[in-house]
């Protein structure tokens, strides 16, 4: 059974090196590396996570379910782009994802979504094999070693962002290159009535808003 023990040194508040960099182009990669890695745009909830062992596995739980569900994915997005890679459309003048480009993408997403299958397992089991002090006094007991565990956590959802790209890149070329006006039409509407706003949207939605909670009834 999980004790709530609470370790006095990590009652320190967040160190520096856990913090954005001052820089604002290294600000942004930073909050973009924490919510691919940890879902929030700062690690503050992840020092905090730290502090007991009940926490730190609560925290471990999530990370490890979140690696977990885009190794599903992946999976997914694998067998569809080897798909794809092994079989001719039916109708080739209709969707010609036969051509070189779209064949160079499609061939892209299958290997970025096979890199993510296999980062994914690896930081799934060895994330998961962590404790609590291991993970706070070597994984991430500098700037450069907290950088290197994000990025290895992040490292598959990375690859399973540009083999998605990849595929529906392919996807719309060979709607662009069928020639049909219509199936062109419906790709155009498609890329922006689904695809343009969502980063920006969910962007905005995941970065910190300060609330005054003065104002707050």
């Amino acid at each position: 059974m999980t004790t709530n023990t609470t370790d006095s040194s990590n009652d320190e508040p967040l160190p520096d090196w856990w913090k954005p960099p001052k820089n604002p182009t290294l600000a942004l990669l930073f909050t973009v590396l924490s919510l691919l890695s940890m879902a929030r745009p700062t690690l503050d909830h992840h020092w905090r996570a730290k502090r007991s062992e009940e926490s730190w596995e609560k925290h471990k739980k999530i990370a490890i379910e979140r690696l977990n569900n885009n190794n599903i994915t992946a999976g997914l997005v694998f067998t569809s782009s080897a798909i794809f890679l092994s079989t001719t459309p039916p109708l080739t003048s209709f969707l010609p994802y036969t051509t070189r480009g779209c064949y160079v993408l499609i061939l892209a997403s299958f290997t970025h979504a096979l890199c993510s299958l296999i980062f994914g397992l690896a930081a799934a089991n060895n994330y998961g094999a962590s404790d609590r002090i291991w993970a706070r006094d070597i994984l991430t007991a500098t700037r450069f070693r907290l950088y290197c565990t994000l990025l290895f956590i992040s490292w598959p959802f990375i690859c399973l962002i540009i083999s998605i790209i990849c595929l529906i890149s392919s996807l719309l070329i060979a709607c662009y290159a069928s020639g049909v006006w219509w199936l062109q039409c419906f790709a155009t509407i498609d890329i922006v009535l689904f695809w343009v706003w969502l980063p920006p949207v969910f962007a905005w939605c995941a970065l910190e808003k300060r609330v005054d909670r003065h104002h707050i009834s």
